[in-house]
């Protein structure tokens, strides 16, 4: 029996239940599909398990590609299955894929396309192909594998499995960058989820075409016009890398290979960039935001990269607070000043709490006061209530407000001295 057989990749993959991939088979076969494949992770899995038994093969989906309209193979499995069991997640009309839970176990389908990058770095024109020529507008060698369910054999046009045994990746083309600056942070990703090393001519390649730089946009233009590889898609690519598991070895292979200086020169030289980052993932920021701040204009970065309003206002308010500390540490009276003095300043500059922790990480001069204020001095509330004023006789207004302010900033005083 062999390691390709359905059979034996059920038994391999343990949440893959017997005749699963048979059922997916003859649905295909009934809808007059007739070409469907495995690619993805399994995969590779599948090819390291063969070498090593001791691998551990973690599932998390299944990816399968067939020759053909995704919607109308999902109906077909509808009708053999039953809605109930073949529920549609997510469906994706240009880029023709499809996510379903068949039975618990999610499935990505996707009809097979070619890709012409008439702009570099743009989103790609995509038409239906075949499984072939699918796999050679793919990424990388240990990519452009799949396994034909039909006959139960590996299609593996770039020694793809060649490149497992050996533990390195390699671009399919000499224009793979220029087409699509994303698959830098991919290729950083996969060599360090896989232990993988990158080909020297893959690491020339992003070298080459990064001091080139052949898109038509350059970092400091219009946000607005910058292409997708350069800005939406490079987020998505960069969340992706931050929320691996592996993310700090992932950062690490990135700028080695010079890769982050299509995001920003700043982070490509910064080498504390993972330890500030570390600091602020145990703080609950996402990496994302903790990466973007790090950065030469964080204000820009956040624009171009599409990040959230949420992310956006906690970068805007670091920059706020970062600007108006400068101004501050000019002055050296701050020394002077108590911790009522330094809770009135800071809370005047009306900044999300995320912001504080940013600065905090960055090490600003003043974050002992920073701290001592998002950690203590702000949760000092007045001893006294304005109903207890009213009812010693205050009248309603203004007034009530500032003893209220006043009695706080003195409780914060005498429960704190420098």
């Amino acid at each position: 029996m062999g390691l390709f057989d359905k059979s034996t990749i059920e038994k391999e993959i343990k949440e893959l239940p017997s005749g699963f991939l048979s059922i997916m088979l003859d649905a295909a076969l009934s809808a007059n599909i007739t070409s469907i494949a495995i690619v993805g992770g399994v995969v590779r899995d599948l090819i390291k398990k063969s070498n090593n038994r001791d691998y551990e093969i973690i599932f998390n989906d299944l990816d399968l590609i067939i020759e053909g309209d995704t919607s109308t193979y999902i109906k077909e499995l509808q009708r053999v299955l039953g809605a109930e069991s073949v529920k549609v997640i997510r469906f994706n009309k240009n880029y023709k894929t499809s996510e379903v839970i068949i039975n618990g176990i999610k499935v990505d389908i996707a009809s097979a396309r070619q890709e012409r990058y008439p702009i570099p770095g743009e989103n790609p024109i995509v038409e239906l192909s075949t499984i072939k020529k699918d796999l050679i507008r793919r990424d990388f060698n240990i990519n452009a594998m799949a396994i034909e369910l039909k006959d139960n054999r590996l299609i593996d046009l770039f020694s793809g499995s060649n490149a497992i045994n050996n533990m390195k990746m390699d671009f399919l083309h000499e224009s793979s960058v220029l087409e699509d600056p994303t698959r830098i942070i991919r290729a950083s990703r996969y060599s360090a989820k896989l232990d993988f090393h990158l080909s020297n001519q893959a690491l020339k390649q992003i070298k080459d075409t990064i001091n080139l730089w052949p898109w038509k946009w350059n970092i400091g233009d219009n946000t607005d016009l910058a292409p997708s590889a350069l800005s939406i898609r490079l987020r998505m690519e960069l969340e992706l890398l931050l929320e691996n598991k592996y993310w700090k070895n992932a950062l690490k292979n990135l700028q080695a290979c010079g890769g982050l200086g299509i995001v920003d020169s700043k982070l490509q030289n910064d080498q504390r960039l993972i330890e500030r980052i570390l600091i602020a993932k145990k703080s609950h920021i996402e990496p994302l935001t903790a990466l973007v701040y790090e950065s030469e204009s964080p204000i820009y970065l956040a624009k171009r990269l599409h990040l959230n309003q949420q992310q956006k206002e906690i970068i805007e308010g670091a920059c706020r607070l970062n600007k108006y500390l400068q101004k501050i540490e000019a002055n050296n009276l701050y020394k002077n000043w108590s911790p009522s003095k330094w809770t009135t300043i800071l809370e005047k500059i009306n900044a999300n709490e995320c912001s504080f922790i940013l600065e905090i990480c960055r090490e600003n001069p003043l974050k002992e006061y920073l701290k001592s204020w998002l950690f203590n001095w702000k949760n000092i509330e007045s001893p006294i209530k304005g109903d207890d004023l009213i009812a010693k006789g205050w009248e309603a207004g203004p007034e009530i407000g500032i003893e209220i302010k006043r009695q706080r900033m003195q409780l914060i005083d005498e429960q704190n001295i420098f």
